[in-house]
């Protein structure tokens, strides 16, 4: 069964079972992208040396100003066990790109957007070799991309910018020249995307968060959602949201998440990160075959 077909099972009530919470035995930073191989998961996330300035506010889609300083950083991918150990590392900084998304696997390649950490401004694509942690720049966008995700029924690639307001489509070649490149709007507006994952049946699954405003404070909403991406213009297909915190109010899908189809269940992981570290929670719900 895919991810996707799993996916559309799930309601507002579906029961997220708690398996296992692992201790990660490093410092993950702020946490952004990951995605499971095999007994292995690799995790992007940026390292803040320097905090961004914001010096102007604009929420035109078609305005691409730059509305924050560069600020300073570091990206890093990590690769860890099952088991929260640290294997090894990579760093993807260039310059004032330093801030890795949400990422995705292929099959063969670990594909990685690095941006700078400001709406509107550029991003370097990745493509990462899982077993020797290698990195190729593939190619350039001239915005800020948050995800990264390849569809295999259509040879395009996909992406969103800073918070999923434009949603993008790339077909390149294999050298990664771009034959053509497009956006339009994301008719979904209830939360920023943060990382997203090709889910099979041509959709792609993406969650994120948004915080909103209250008379009593701040209220973070999560969620998943189903996203057809097979043809020129997006279509949402099935959403769901996610209801689990961590004790300080952190929802469980503050930025990196994975699924998979096991024992005919859909697992789900994740990792909110607070103060520069994230555990590993993994979920489970029960599947109708």
């Amino acid at each position: 069964m895919s991810i996707a077909n799993a996916f559309l099972q799930l309601h507002k009530n579906s029961n997220l079972n708690a398996v296992e919470i692992v201790k990660l035995d490093f410092k993950t930073f702020h946490t952004q992208g990951m995605v499971k191989i095999d007994k292995h998961f690799f995790l992007s996330a940026v390292e803040v040396l320097e905090k961004t300035q914001t010096y102007a506010e604009t929420d035109a889609i078609e305005d691409f100003s730059i509305t924050r300083t560069a600020g300073k950083g570091r990206g890093w991918l990590f690769k860890f066990s099952e088991r929260g150990n640290l294997i090894s590392k990579l760093e993807l900084t260039h310059g004032d790109a330093y801030h890795p998304g949400g990422i995705d696997f292929d099959g063969k390649n670990i594909w990685v957007p690095v941006g700078e950490y400001r709406p509107n401004s550029k991003s370097n694509i990745y493509k990462i070799d899982p077993q020797k942690m290698t990195a190729d720049l593939f190619f350039s966008v001239d915005d800020h991309i948050g995800n990264m995700v390849y569809n295999p029924m259509t040879d395009y690639f996909h992406g969103s910018s800073w918070g999923g307001r434009r949603l993008y489509r790339w077909k390149l070649d294999e050298n990664g020249r771009k034959i053509s490149e497009s956006w339009h709007k994301n008719p979904s507006h209830y939360i920023d995307y943060q990382d997203c994952h090709y889910a099979g049946m041509g959709a792609m699954l993406c969650g994120g968060v948004q915080t909103y405003q209250t008379p009593i404070g701040e209220f973070s909403l999560g969620g998943l959602e189903l996203i057809d991406i097979s043809a020129d213009k997006v279509k949402i297909l099935h959403q769901i949201p996610i209801t689990k915190y961590l004790s300080d109010g952190i929802v469980l899908s503050h930025n990196p998440f994975w699924a998979e189809v096991l024992n005919g269940k859909l697992k789900l992981y994740f990792m909110p990160e607070r103060n520069g570290h994230a555990d590993l929670h993994t979920f489970d719900i029960e599947l109708v075959n």
